[in-house]
């Protein structure tokens, strides 16, 4: 469990986001639950087919700081490859 768990922490403009992400069981894509201080809950994933990360439906936050969490996970997911 503790491979799928990831502690996140950055500024965006000035503002401060913790909180952490874990990967979650999904059958089709790459699935990430993201859990920020003073923010809801929500999802991110990989659709390997077009190599495009999508966010939840709802997700109410600065493109930016999604940027932040995928270029996270990205980096994250090479070194897990190249572990493994």
């Amino acid at each position: 469990m503790l491979n799928n768990y990831l502690n996140l922490q950055f500024d965006v403009k000035g503002k401060t986001f913790k909180g952490f992400c874990m990967r979650i069981q999904d059958d089709f894509h790459v699935t990430y639950a993201v859990i920020l201080e003073d923010c809801h809950s929500f999802c991110i994933w990989l659709d390997e087919k077009t190599a495009k990360w999508y966010s939840s439906k709802f997700t109410n936050l600065d493109p930016s700081v999604l940027d932040q969490i995928i270029g996270k996970i990205d980096v994250k997911e090479e070194t897990q490859y190249l572990v493994s």
